[in-house]
Formats: C-alpha cells, sequence, structure tokens
C-alpha cells in the first residue's frame, strides 16, 4: 500500500524549506538512523519533483497539483518530521501548507 499526496508548487516549496532545517549532523540511535534513511529518500523525491516542476511551471499552471506516492515508512515519518518542524520559524503560508500535508499523510495512515 501507498500514500498518494497532490501538491501544488508551493505546497512543493514549503516542504523544500523544510528539508532545509534538517540537521546535517549524523543520526545517533537505531530509530534516529531509520527516520533519517526514510526521510533521505522523501527529500531526493520532494527535490527532484520541485525541478521537474520549476522547469514546467508557468502563470497559467500555477494551481496544478503534482501526485507522490510514498511508502509507509516514508509517509509516517515524514508526517512525524513534519509535526515537529511546526515549532521552526517559517512564514504563515509554509506552517499552513506544512500542517495540511502531515494531516493529509495521517488521514491515509490512519
Amino acid at each position: 500500500m501507498k500514500v498518494k499526496l497532490k501538491l501544488t508548487v508551493k505546497q512543493i516549496s514549503a516542504l523544500v524549506y523544510a528539508f532545509d532545517q534538517v540537521s546535517k549532523a549524523p543520526a545517533k540511535g537505531r530509530i534516529a538512523k531509520v527516520a533519517k534513511s526514510a526521510l533521505d529518500k522523501v527529500v531526493l523525491k520532494v527535490k527532484t519533483k520541485q525541478l521537474q516542476v520549476q522547469q514546467k511551471s508557468n502563470l497559467f499552471n500555477d494551481k496544478e497539483k503534482f501526485s507522490f506516492a510514498l511508502e509507509l515508512v516514508e509517509a509516517h515519518f515524514l508526517e512525524q518530521y513534519l509535526v515537529s518542524m511546526s515549532e521552526f520559524p517559517m512564514c504563515e503560508y509554509d506552517k499552513n501548507a506544512i500542517n495540511q500535508i502531515s494531516a493529509t499523510i495521517n488521514q491515509q495512515l490512519a
């Protein structure tokens, strides 16, 4: 089973901004290593999609949504990470986008 997300260009940008806040320190402990490994795959997917979207992006497809399919493990750790990001300083749009993505993942995992 996979978790499917449909995100706008701005939501993808908010995710990439959130990923840039990740500590580059090596993970300690088993759960932290598993989480980092799963998130690394998600970060790569999202950043790749952002580059593809930026090349095709124009004024007329600003509201278009792009699909992502995540494994259950990836979705779980992404949700956990996004919940922890609520304390980081960012603009209100990014906070709302992050919370919305987190809620969507939570609903699909339940």
